[in-house]
């Protein structure tokens, strides 16, 4: 039979925590910022060189960039304190469906065989994009570390009555040991333990679950399950912008995918 559980966990604790998690969130950030600023200042400059060695140095220091940018966002959102939640009128089949056309590009980067459905055209929700996709794609991640080279990963958009399931599928060796998602810090081997809790955060605030489910065939399915919550007449439809996030710019399937994603990713070629 299929396992399920909910994922739940939080980190901090009292006020006198979460002010110091708050001062190392923010002296992390101050960090990337100094890095990004580096990386901008070295661009051009290794641009006019053109030394092979100097664009693959700036790459490597690019994708340190990108990874410390998502460890501080695991770590803003894992937060007991409420993070930032900024809803508006989401597509949900449409966010899924970018994610799913730019997974299909990645097939060869991740060594991974992907595949991705929708059951219906569109799902209109009250939702925060950043937010949902954030989680979204690091679910992704996951699933692509737990089927490895030549596993799949499957991502499905579909609804059951009031509720949307975003359902990521692997076919990696799934949950082992005794109720192991009772542990707030459960992470993946190359993991910091933050990524499922931080995915777990996101569906919270909307209202929502994530699940864990051993399938049947073999490996796990993260199940995301919102409510579709009805059109208010208060504001328009906002569209995904992929490739776009609110907190600086930075690409969130870069940012998410930042520590499985080869290093020629991470040239400027392809982050600008």
């Amino acid at each position: 039979s299929v396992r399920r559980t909910q994922y739940s966990g939080k980190m901090g604790g009292n006020c006198v925590e979460r002010e110091k998690e708050d001062r190392l969130i923010g002296q992390l950030r101050e960090q990337a910022n100094d890095l990004l600023a580096a990386v901008h200042l070295l661009t051009p400059l290794v641009r006019s060189q053109g030394a092979e060695k100097d664009t693959q140095c700036l790459a490597a220091m690019n994708q340190s960039l990108y990874r410390l940018i998502r460890c501080v966002n695991h770590m803003e959102l894992c937060r007991e304190s409420q993070p930032l939640f900024h809803p508006a009128l989401l597509d949900l089949a449409g966010l899924c469906r970018d994610m799913g056309r730019q997974l299909e590009l990645l097939e060869d980067a991740l060594q991974v065989h992907f595949w991705w459905e929708l059951e219906k055209e569109s799902i209109i929700t009250l939702a925060d994009d950043a937010l949902l996709e954030q989680a979204i794609w690091n679910l992704i991640s996951n699933a692509v570390e737990a089927a490895g080279p030549g596993g799949h990963v499957t991502l499905r958009c579909v609804t059951d009555g009031e509720r949307c399931r975003i359902m990521v599928s692997d076919d990696g060796p799934g949950l082992k040991g005794p109720a192991p998602v009772q542990d707030p810090f459960l992470k993946t081997p190359g993991g910091v333990g933050l990524g499922l809790e931080a995915a777990r955060r996101a569906a919270s605030l909307h209202g929502g679950a994530l699940v864990l489910e051993n399938r049947e065939e073999g490996g796990l399915r993260a199940v995301l399950s919102l409510p579709i919550r009805k059109d208010d007449g208060s504001g328009g439809v906002r569209t995904p912008r992929m490739g776009y996030d609110r907190t600086g710019g930075f690409s969130p399937m870069l940012v998410e995918l930042s520590p499985l994603l080869p290093m020629s990713y991470f040239r400027w070629e392809e982050t600008e």
